[in-house]
């Protein structure tokens, strides 16, 4: 006769375990509410603090985040969104770095601009960092500001990027140009930058040498930052030995051609 296989019978789970398993499922769904209440409803932003020199307030900071105005959780703020809003709201912000502090309050460590150049625009000066930012604006020219002339400012507003009305070169070409004036030997002798409408600003030095430039166009797989680097350097060079020479000397030095200089004396 063949042999009856016994079928297992199953184990039934004691109450103990159901209690136990019943406990666990609670604990976790309770600690999911509380993580979904920590992302939400606690831990809200209520307050900044700012670390750093900044011409703003903490008002100003708190006003541009949105603080006291806008739904604001510590753990779930976009912190890269956040500073966005710095940027634009307050123009000489350079570099704002955003950190949580528990229980509600963001610090924010800010660098700011310094303004390096201005141009007169509708009875006002607008203020431009050294790579083109527009900062604000004054009633006057401050002091130690190198002044923009030629070509008027398209559409000017604060915190964005100045543009200009009939400029055939690229924005990014003017502020990299105003950026690497900025750090050249020139600097402390240019008098005005000349906004054309041809190719790049032309430079005044002193008054009396006007620098032509030409275009940042890259030769020999140069980047246009290299080949302004290396005009500037060429045109530091050649006013220097023209000084030596004459140091009341007139004329235009003609950098248009990449690693060529030309100087025109004015003898008038």
């Amino acid at each position: 006769m063949p042999k009856q296989v016994k079928k297992k019978q199953k184990k039934k789970r004691s109450p103990r375990f159901w209690r136990r398993l019943f406990g666990i499922l609670i604990a976790l769904a309770a600690l999911g509410i509380a993580a979904a209440l920590s992302l939400t409803v606690l831990f809200p932003v209520h307050r900044c603090t700012t670390d750093g020199e900044t011409r703003y307030t903490i008002n100003d900071f708190s006003s541009a985040l949105g603080i006291g105005t806008e739904k604001m959780n510590l753990f779930t703020a976009d912190k890269a969104a956040l500073a966005r809003k710095v940027h634009t709201k307050l123009p000489y912000v350079q570099i704002v770095f955003i950190s949580r502090r528990l229980p509600g309050t963001l610090k924010l460590t800010v660098v700011d601009l310094k303004p390096a150049f201005a141009q007169e625009q509708d009875k006002v000066w607008w203020l431009l960092s050294e790579r083109g930012k527009l900062l604000g604006t004054a009633k006057s020219l401050p002091k130690g500001l190198m002044p923009i002339l030629g070509e008027p400012l398209q559409s000017p507003v604060a915190g964005q990027q100045a543009r200009w009305k009939n400029a055939f070169t690229k924005p990014a070409d003017i502020s990299a140009l105003l950026s690497c004036l900025k750090d050249s030997k020139l600097w402390s002798s240019v008098t005005a930058v000349q906004i054309s409408t041809a190719a790049l600003p032309d430079i005044v030095y002193q008054d009396r040498i006007r620098i032509r430039l030409g275009t940042a166009s890259p030769s020999n797989n140069t980047t246009p930052e290299a080949v302004l680097q290396e005009k500037m350097r060429m045109a530091a060079e050649v006013i220097a030995e023209k000084d030596k020479q004459n140091p009341k000397q007139r004329g235009t030095l003609d950098l248009s051609t990449y690693g060529k200089a030309y100087f025109t004396a004015d003898w008038s």
